[in-house]
């Protein structure tokens, strides 16, 4: 065998493991993770009781190869404070160490307005969640919480930035529904408390 051909051999082989590399490496994962902060706003009755909050959110996000759909688990918590009017109604002081806190667990679908091989991609989404509302409250060394839970469900619109890695930007509403007792009146009505709130996010994608 000539030298030639030996090197036309080396060159073919490290040309096509090259390229092999490369377009390993550019091909989207089906796979990803979000992590995200921002601001929390409640709307509607809820405002009347809590300020803007923050939150802490995150999702792993499935999406097949060549679609414009997707699929994603996710959590989120959010934390704010009682307005002074709230915390006037039920006799606390401005300055007591009051708060309210929102854990949310869910499902979403995700529509990709471009198909997922583009640097900026505009997003729309959906989903069913699980709510928990956390009031807690401490006073020295004292400290107490109660917890209510139910079920909602939510929509929202984003931005992507980059294939695979990224940054994004995300708004959502969210509204969920509690069923508590009456507290005038346990043992014959319950009360149904509605709360509304939208979290804007930026967050990052890997």
């Amino acid at each position: 065998m000539s030298r030639r051909l030996v090197r036309t051999l080396i060159y073919s082989t490290v040309l096509v493991v090259s390229v092999s590399a490369a377009v390993h490496a550019q091909a989207p994962r089906p796979v990803t993770v979000g992590i995200a902060v921002g601001a929390t706003m409640p709307i509607s009755d809820f405002a009347n009781d809590t300020k803007t909050g923050y939150h802490g959110a995150g999702y792993l996000q499935y999406e097949p190869a060549g679609g414009i759909w997707g699929v994603r688990g996710e959590g989120s918590y959010h934390r704010s404070d009682f307005t002074d009017e709230a915390l006037g109604d039920i006799g606390a002081d401005p300055d007591d160490d009051i708060t309210n806190s929102i854990t949310h667990v869910g499902v979403a679908a995700v529509l990709l307005g471009r198909g997922r091989d583009r640097t900026v991609t505009p997003y729309a989404l959906g989903g069913l969640g699980y709510y928990r509302v956390t009031v807690s409250a401490s006073s020295g060394s004292l400290s107490l919480s109660e917890s209510e839970s139910g079920f909602g469900f939510n929509g929202g619109a984003g931005i992507r930035f980059g294939r695979q890695v990224g940054f994004f930007l995300e708004a959502r509403y969210h509204q969920f529904s509690i069923t508590t007792e009456d507290p005038d009146d346990p043992a014959n009505s319950d009360v149904k408390s509605t709360f509304r709130m939208i979290p804007v996010s930026i967050g990052v994608r890997f």
